[in-house]
């Protein structure tokens, strides 16, 4: 991982930019100010720069060649990052498949979860580095320490400095959510609501459509597969009636995505040599 951010740091530098970062899953956004180049399917690096480059094709070529002399490098940093968030491999259509799903709805992020298992089968947004359930659960608790402080967690949590009376936990909280924020502009926001619209799943059997109120998410959920869920996370209003008929009509194109996921193996737990003493 160190060798994969010393290439960012690299391509930075060489190509003059403001930012470069490698995004998992999503789609271009076609901003002028943004050049990206494809590590493998699925996956990207992105650069940003202050303004629009007048002659982006030398960029382009420049960030082919950073890419393909560090290929090694970027291929075992990529295994690492989905043996650590635990996405099983080839999920990269369910997750565009998410991500059209979002933008139809105009949700903040669409996800995939299961009854029997902590895990996030899929996500519209890598990025924000949703491992599992319990780890939003984490997060979702460090995050309302501040709210009971009468505090913004996403303005908190994304301070450059940490506060001298920070309760415990926030550092972890701030490096997620500016990690979010890192791998796409308004990250932090959706992380923070999709953390709390998991724990209002894992207390309520049940759930059904809500819209935003206050500081709470809205959300959307349809079963499939008698033990998948599909959750639409959203900051603003919608409709529940439509947002009922796009789901209907994805349904079955996300239950064959997900069906169609090889199973999870789960990590070695390690062993023991236990001493065979004859009598």
């Amino acid at each position: 991982m160190e060798a994969l951010l010393r290439l960012l740091e690299l391509v930075k530098r060489e190509l003059d930019a403001q930012d470069a970062h490698v995004r998992l899953g999503g789609r271009s956004d076609g901003d002028p100010c943004v050049l990206e180049y494809d590590l493998r399917p699925g996956c990207r690096v992105v650069v940003r720069f202050g303004e629009p480059p007048t002659d982006p094709e030398p960029l382009v070529q420049r960030l082919a060649e950073l890419a393909w002399a560090f290929a090694g490098t970027v291929e075992e940093a990529i295994d690492t990052i989905d043996t650590t968030t635990a996405r099983p491999r080839g999920g990269h259509a369910l997750i565009d498949t998410l991500a059209d799903l979002r933008d139809a709805t105009e949700a903040a992020v669409a996800l995939v979860i299961d009854r029997q298992s902590p895990m996030i089968w899929g996500c519209s947004e890598p990025g924000l580095g949703l491992g599992d359930r319990p780890a939003a659960r984490r997060l979702a608790s460090q995050l309302a320490l501040l709210r009971e402080r009468g505090l913004d967690p996403v303005h908190e949590a994304s301070a450059t400095e940490p506060r001298a009376t920070a309760p415990e936990g926030l550092e972890q909280a701030r490096k997620a959510l500016q990690d979010a924020e890192r791998n796409q502009p308004g990250g932090a926001a959706r992380l923070a609501a999709t953390t709390r619209a998991l724990c209002a799943l894992d207390d309520d059997d049940s759930p059904v459509s809500r819209l935003p109120e206050g500081d709470e998410p809205g959300l959307a959920t349809k079963g499939f597969g008698g033990l998948y869920r599909v959750v639409l996370v959203f900051t603003r209003p919608f409709s529940p009636l439509r947002v009922e008929g796009v789901l209907r009509r994805a349904l079955p194109i996300i239950e064959r995505l997900v069906l169609d996921l090889p199973p999870l193996e789960p990590p070695p737990k390690g062993g023991r040599v236990v001493p065979l003493h004859r009598d």
